[in-house]
């Protein structure tokens, strides 16, 4: 609906909506887990999990289900370049597709409405109105945001010159951001070949099985308790790290500096042991939870970031952790450390695979700064932009 023009507080030429009068909400489904015809196929179907990650494109999913699947369920495809947002659980994480994918029932499509705005602008409108989307949403379990949720939201719409340009700012930082993380990307594929061939093609009959307990030491995290999270950062305040955040260079949730007794730095390895079993990452700072492990070794030669990083990014390696998680709804697999071994060459030979490694880990290291940057620069950019408090124009 058109909006008051007379209201003082809007930017010029500025006119006020519903959000479902500029887009189209779309709700996902699952196929039946118990029918196979429905699965492995070749239609990927996005969970959460597949777009948690801060990047604006989403590219591919996890899960595949089949043609029959798609058809004998209430899922539906999104197409490239329409939005997903999470609507239950993690509410808000949201995402640009990248090529036609369906997706299950905790997420909604959002499609622009043309003749009024455009997707990659509603991206960074959805963005913006997220912490109103979170606090409007409820439940006793799960959060949850519903459609009628949309059906309330407000927002302000520039005049479609203007949203263009807004698009077009904010793109460029996300489309620099995704370009670092596909270089990190093509980056760590070299060091895993490079691993590969050394560790595993190369590997001699004299080399020695090890467990990694007793080479590397598995600090455990620790829970501060919900109640004593933050939503917004301060200068008093740490990165929280959960097992779900893991993969988000951003910081969701905070705590007081004084109650950070367990902290990472950015060349850190994380691995988690509870929830998603088996993440590997390295790059963030802040204090992190009991479902994740620091790894570090005493030993400089084996306690270097990219060795560390392909040893627990391994195939057997993974395979250990998961066979060992334990739990119906929430797996554990902190059980599975008394178990982890390796083939370890003399340490001669590691210490050659280092420095061949190392300067691609730094490099990586290096992209992750920029991002971290250029992310901080887009979201003090973001509200400034769609409130209007700066105003920029389309020069065509």
């Amino acid at each position: 609906m058109d909006g008051n023009n007379n209201d003082k507080t809007k930017p010029k030429g500025w006119k006020l909506y519903k959000f479902i009068d500029i887009a189209e909400i779309i709700g996902g489904g699952t196929p039946s887990k118990n029918n196979p015809d429905f699965w492995n196929g070749n239609i990927d179907w996005l969970t959460v999990a597949d777009f948690n990650t801060g990047r604006k494109y989403v590219r591919h999913a996890e899960q595949k289900i089949t043609q029959l699947g798609l058809e004998k369920s209430s899922t539906k495809i999104l197409k490239k370049g329409q939005i997903i947002i999470s609507a239950r659980g993690t509410v808000g994480a949201i995402a640009v597709l990248e090529k036609d994918m369906a997706f299950n029932q905790s997420n909604y499509g959002i499609n622009a409405k043309d003749n009024i705005t455009f997707n990659d602008f509603v991206y960074y409108l959805l963005k913006y109105k997220l912490s109103e989307l979170k606090q409007a949403s409820y439940g006793a379990v799960f959060d949850t945001i519903t459609k009628s949720t949309f059906e309330n939201l407000e927002i302000l719409l520039p005049p479609p010159p203007e949203q263009k340009a807004i698009a077009y700012v904010l793109s460029s930082l996300d489309d620099k951001i995704d370009l670092l993380h596909r270089q990190n990307q093509t980056l760590e594929k070299i060091a895993e070949t490079l691993f590969r061939k050394w560790f595993i093609e190369d590997a001699k009959d004299d080399w020695e099985e090890k467990f990694l307990k007793d080479i590397y030491i598995f600090e455990k995290g620790f829970e501060p308790g919900s109640k004593n999270y933050i939503e917004e950062k301060g200068t008093n305040t740490v990165r929280f790290i959960r097992v779900g955040d893991m993969l988000n260079p951003n910081g969701e949730v905070f705590i007081d500096k004084r109650l950070a007794v367990k902290t990472c730095k950015e060349d850190d390895l994380l691995v988690s042991f509870d929830g998603t079993v088996g993440r590997v990452i390295f790059g963030i700072e802040g204090a992190y939870s009991s479902g994740i492990r620091k790894i570090y070794s005493e030993n400089p030669t084996y306690d270097n970031l990219g060795l560390k990083y392909l040893i627990f990014k391994s195939k057997d390696i993974q395979e250990l952790i998961n066979s060992h998680a334990t739990g119906t709804v929430i797996l554990h697999a902190s059980s599975s450390i008394d178990y982890l071994s390796f083939n370890f060459p003399p340490e001669d030979y590691i210490k050659e695979f280092n420095k061949l490694i190392s300067p691609i880990f730094e490099k990586i290291l290096i992209n992750k700064r920029q991002i971290r940057s250029l992310d901080q620069m887009r979201d003090a950019l973001l509200p400034k932009l769609m409130s209007g408090e700066i105003r920029i124009m389309n020069n065509e």
